[in-house]
């Protein structure tokens, strides 16, 4: 049973138990050193929250105040964290505030929701109290490097993407970190005989335009075997199906989980419905041992989906592989986005080959099985 406390006070020891998490999290030039942090503290001491389960730091949180020159650096992706310097770093004081949320780490052994919770209550205590003492953070840069990073920031600290980083990471804005934003409650369903047609229909209705994958759905039925891929889903709200989200693997790349089949119904757009499934399935995916998550997409056919892939992402790029379905490469302008599912840096996908074509001959399939069947009057 964990015996979580939270601390303010930082030293030496708590440093290099943060350090060690950061291995771990971060790639190697992202790794604090006692050194700097200590420049850090010296400058404000205040910027550490530390989540500690008995003498053993669980992990902790980074959020410092920077002068305006700084911020607006940072603003406008031209500097990295680790590259702070004490003339960088403001103590907090009354009035108004502009900070770094620098980094977030826990522990791997610790991720299962709990230990998050109650880094984050203490962290929510510390920016309580600074409001008592009329210290009002006005805004704040959050630089993600990892998926979880991005969560976090849109989820908690109610943040909304702003560019690229200079750490190849995601900058993320907020002037409202106290605001209960309540993110929509979904659910999924899984494809099953009963729900067959309704996910079909949706389907269709999201990418008639350009393919089908009925005949995809029908085959996953037939074959399927406990937790294995692909995947389907209806995406629920509030006892509603509004979209549809799902998995699926390629054979020769082992280590790649892909998106499959994701989209909602415009009338449940701009509500937080897709972002949140988005985060839901990219959960799932970790359950299959993989260690990237990858999705294929056209810029131009779906459009409207790329402002999501764009801020949920770690790595976006052409597809260009001079063997596949050069149509959808040159006028759909297709694009690979990616992210790491486990420690370590995401790399790009590099154009291999990802058999576009066979999308061709599943929409031809499914338009036939889909009249057959009787699923949509044509």
């Amino acid at each position: 049973m964990s015996n979580f406390k939270i601390t303010y006070e930082a030293n030496d020891e708590l440093l290099k138990q943060a350090i060690e998490i950061d291995k771990h999290v971060f790639n190697k030039a992202e790794v604090g050193n006692i050194d700097m942090c200590k420049k850090w503290l010296e400058a404000n001491k205040d910027i550490y929250t530390f989540l500690l389960d008995g003498d053993v730091l669980v992990g902790y949180i980074n959020f410092i105040r920077l002068t305006d020159e700084c911020f607006e650096k940072f603003y406008k992706g031209q500097t990295k964290d680790y590259k702070l310097s004490l003339s960088d770093i403001l103590p907090f004081t009354k009035g108004e505030n502009r900070c770094l949320f620098m980094s977030i780490a826990i522990r791997k052994d610790y991720r299962d929701g709990e230990a998050i919770i109650e880094l984050r209550k203490g962290f929510d205590t510390k920016l309580k109290n600074f409001e008592k003492q009329g210290i009002h953070i006005k805004d704040v840069v959050i630089d993600c490097v990892s998926v979880d990073g991005i969560k976090y920031s849109i989820d908690k600290l109610n943040a909304n993407y702003v560019k690229k980083s200079k750490s190849e990471g995601k900058l993320y804005y907020s002037n409202n970190i106290f605001e209960n934003r309540t993110m929509p409650k979904i659910s999924f369903e899984l494809l099953n005989r009963k729900n067959l047609k309704e996910i079909a229909q949706i389907q269709y209705q999201l990418f008639k335009d350009y393919w089908c994958g009925y005949a995809d759905f029908l085959l996953e039925i037939e074959n399927r075997q406990k937790n294995k891929l692909p995947l389907t889903y209806l995406i629920k709200h509030k006892g509603k199906s509004v979209g549809i989200i799902g998995l699926y693997e390629l054979e020769e790349y082992k280590d790649v989980v892909w998106l499959n089949w994701y989209g909602v119904l415009p009338e449940y757009r701009n509500h937080g419905i897709g972002t949140h499934a988005f985060f839901k399935i990219v959960e799932l995916a970790r359950n299959y041992g993989k260690k990237e998550f990858r999705l294929v997409t056209y810029r131009v056919w779906n459009n409207k989906a790329q402002k999501i892939y764009r801020k949920t992402t770690q790595i976006a790029e052409e597809y260009k592989n001079k063997n596949d379905w050069q149509y959808g490469i040159n006028v759909g302008k297709a694009m690979i986005y990616s992210l790491s599912l486990v420690d370590k840096k995401i790399s790009k996908w590099k154009n291999k080959f990802i058999n576009l074509n066979d999308d061709i001959r599943l929409h031809n399939e499914s338009l036939r099985k889909l009249k057959e069947d009787k699923i949509i009057d044509f």
